[in-house]
């Protein structure tokens, strides 16, 4: 009887320790991506390449972060624990440059691969960066800027930038002032940054068009600084004497578009960044190599000459259903 018994127990164990191992086996591997904040369509888009691509890689993928694209504490608190939880990769668009960099080294000589996406790192144990070539963008939006008055006029820009320390957000400026500095007849008259808020941007746009009568144009870096932009035009009834450029399409940018508030909008690919992050994560995870350390995404300039154009619809509009 007791052989018997023993004989039994040993089977069910062997079943069970099968069981266990299918179950590992078959399991996903986790990526955690980790953006500035989550509450803008820029971002929502974002998520949207990541679940397409998590769904088409057979990969677990989680989205947060901040409640503000200014806490960068947050933010490497949430790198920590997605280390602590078992991510096999993290994708990080990160919030500060330099003060994100501790974190991002530590998760990867804990053996957690790391790819940022729209905003990088100052980390050489990255092993890649997916986005907008930033400096090139901070150009376009510099030549829409220029472009917009005759070659007489005088150009006098007003910047509304987010957190300086911000990688992309440094990036697009410095590319902008040296194009505008290639331009005789143009100069930035000043510069201030604002939360990555709609009503900070507000404010602060408000403030530039106060203090500087001269400024015929304001430019936006971001979403909610482009939003900020076209509210203080609005708001003090300068359609008609002051010019617009942003960063980013949602509803309200578009329609401040069509209604004269915004003159060109230097749209970005999100979609593609979320996917692209994911992917490229799911071939490091697979023991595949990456064919560049940096991979730059399309951006494309929308006016209201050509923002009807069926190929700018899209564009504006592919991920709204």
């Amino acid at each position: 009887m007791c052989k018997r018994l023993i004989t039994l127990f040993s089977c069910l164990s062997l079943l069970l320790f099968a069981g266990g191992c299918g179950k590992s086996a078959t399991e996903k591997p986790y990526i955690a991506v980790i953006v500035k904040a989550v509450d803008s369509d820029f971002w929502h888009n974002v998520q949207r390449g990541v679940e397409a691509a998590a769904t088409e890689y057979n990969v677990s993928a989680t989205f947060e972060g901040p409640e503000n694209e200014e806490d960068y504490v947050t933010q490497n608190a949430m790198i920590a624990r997605a280390v602590t939880d078992g991510a096999k990769a993290i994708v990080l668009s990160a919030i500060d440059y330099v003060r994100c960099a501790d974190a991002v080294d530590d998760a990867v000589r804990r053996g957690v691969k790391v790819i940022t996406i729209d905003s990088d790192v100052d980390s050489q144990l990255k092993s890649q960066f997916i986005g907008t070539d930033n400096y090139a963008a901070g150009q376009a939006a510099a030549r829409a800027a220029v472009s917009l008055f005759p070659d007489t006029t005088p150009v006098c820009i007003g910047i509304v930038n987010y957190m300086t320390d911000t990688d992309n957000g440094k990036q697009r400026e410095d590319g902008f002032r040296k194009y505008v500095d290639s331009v005789p007849r143009a100069r930035v008259v000043a510069a201030v940054t604002a939360a990555s808020r709609t009503d900070s941007a507000t404010v602060a746009a408000l403030s530039l068009l106060e203090q500087y009568p001269q400024i015929n144009v304001l430019v936006g870096f971001n979403e909610w600084m482009t939003l900020g932009v076209g509210n203080a035009i609005q708001r003090c009834k300068k359609e008609n004497t002051v010019c617009a450029v942003g960063f980013d399409a949602n509803v309200q940018s578009v329609q401040l578009l069509e209604t004269g508030e915004m003159d060109a909008l230097v749209v970005q690919n999100p979609f593609a960044i979320g996917y692209l992050g994911v992917q490229n994560a799911s071939m490091l995870l697979r023991g595949e190599s990456l064919s560049q350390e940096v991979q730059n995404t399309d951006v494309t300039v929308v006016t209201c000459d050509n923002m009807f154009n069926e190929d700018i619809q899209r564009i504006l509009f592919q991920f709204d259903n």
